[in-house]
């Protein structure tokens, strides 16, 4: 059975303290669960240690969502077996808490602790992956999709599973120009936001003449009605808002209260279930909202997501939203950021069994091997690239006004993709 430790060292509560061990306690019978019980762990075992490194206080959704997709691998996985030895994963959680200083920090730790790999959103991988790089630690990115973040050249330690803001803001570009649309482009000034801002900047260079202004917005600013007002007197026909969700509600709010029943689109952000929390009174202003992600299901159908799904909600139960639908049935999110760290503890395992330990030559082995997917699509990394999602699966899903998502009519792939069920 593998050995999973989950400690999560906020600073006001030790890690020996009671409700950690419960977790731990908790991610125990959840191994025992998925992997199956049997007599314990051979001596013979060494350790090989996953840090995630997530803002768990700061965005319990993104964290959690993330730590969930690597241990639901772990548990699958059981022991993996390299050319030299059998490995028994252990998990350690770091709150980056959205710092660049403080995922340092965290790396600085992991390296300490010999970990062999660190999954991240992406916080502070500019200024951290040099660190990993110096001890031969593989990082993965599995939220945060802004360019210059993995470059195989500059930084051959540093990998990616997640859609790219590059293909979010091509595609956008891709669907909304031929609407002839005049866009407003803005972003909050965040470190998400600003690099989304400037795939959007890229993504709209050759065609200016669709872009009614560019803005940028305070994103801890609690009304963003001034902004607003000045997008609209532009002769914005709709916006792209590129933001923590609290951005996107705020700018949502602003526009329909004022009267301007603009359409919205939306990066992956908008999934997260905040933004729908923010707007629970007003369903009608979030109906038609659009927002891009990866798509979840593969071209050969829906089977392997929801596989993957009714593991996840087994292991964790579904991710409650907050919000219920008129007919007063509970809104929840799809395992779709998750199923990103479960594949790439998949491949990392799968490169384990064709070395003798984990180090540089494990990084190497990452750009050699592929797995099957959560979603049934094969999942490896392009050479060079360092990236596992292309920009083609990049798809779009409207809103409802029951606070659940589908894929557009009006888009040649999402057009093709089935409608996951969200409420219980």
């Amino acid at each position: 059975m593998p050995r999973v430790i989950h400690r999560v060292p906020f600073p006001d509560r030790p890690l020996d303290s009671p409700p950690v061990r419960s977790r731990v306690a908790l991610l125990f019978c959840l191994a025992a669960t998925l992997a199956g019980c049997g007599g314990s762990s051979g001596s013979s075992e060494r350790r090989l240690l996953i840090v995630v490194n997530a803002p768990f206080a700061r965005s319990a959704y993104i964290g959690d969502t993330i730590a969930h997709g690597v241990a639901l691998a772990v548990a699958t996985l059981g022991p993996v077996q390299s050319k030299a030895a059998p490995y028994r994963i252990e998990i350690e959680r770091l709150d980056d808490g959205l710092s660049a200083a403080q995922s340092v920090r965290n790396v600085r730790r992991a390296v300490r602790e010999h970990a062999a790999a660190i999954v991240t959103d992406g916080t502070g991988v500019d200024a951290s992956w040099r660190i990993a790089n110096a001890a031969h630690v593989p990082i993965a990115i599995v939220y945060d999709g802004g360019l210059g973040l993995v470059d195989p050249k500059a930084r051959p330690n540093v990998f990616r599973i997640a859609p790219t803001d590059h293909g979010i803001a091509f595609r956008l570009a891709e669907y909304l120009i031929p609407k002839g649309l005049k866009l407003g482009l803005l972003h909050d000034d965040s470190e998400y936001g600003d690099a989304g801002g400037k795939a959007l900047d890229l993504a709209f260079r050759e065609n200016p003449r669709s872009v009614a202004l560019r803005e940028t917005l305070p994103a801890r600013a609690p009304d963003l009605g001034p902004q607003l007002v000045r997008a609209r007197r532009s002769g914005a026909t709709a916006l792209i808002v590129w933001g923590g969700p609290a951005t996107l509600a705020s700018a949502v709010v602003a526009a329909r209260s004022a009267g301007w029943d603009v359409p919205v689109y939306a990066p992956p952000s908008a999934e997260d279930p905040s933004f729908r929390q923010a707007l629970a009174a007003h369903r009608g202003w979030i109906a038609g909202v659009t927002f891009a992600s990866g798509r979840m299901t593969a071209e050969l159908g829906p089977a392997s997501f929801l596989a993957y799904q009714k593991s996840y909600v087994a292991a964790y139960g579904p991710q409650d939203v907050g919000v219920r639908t008129r007919a007063g049935r509970r809104v929840v999110q799809p395992p779709d950021y998750a199923m990103y760290a479960y594949d790439f503890v998949r491949v990392l395992a799968q490169a384990l069994t064709q070395v003798d330990a984990p180090g540089a030559a494990l990084i190497d082995a990452l750009n050699q091997v592929d797995v099957r997917g959560a979603n049934g699509d094969e999942r490896g990394f392009n050479e060079a690239s360092h990236e596992g999602v292309v920009d083609d699966d990049v798809y779009f899903a409207r809103f409802t006004p029951d606070f659940t998502f589908e894929p557009v009519k009006d888009d040649p792939l999402s057009s093709t993709l089935p409608v996951i069920d969200q409420t219980r």
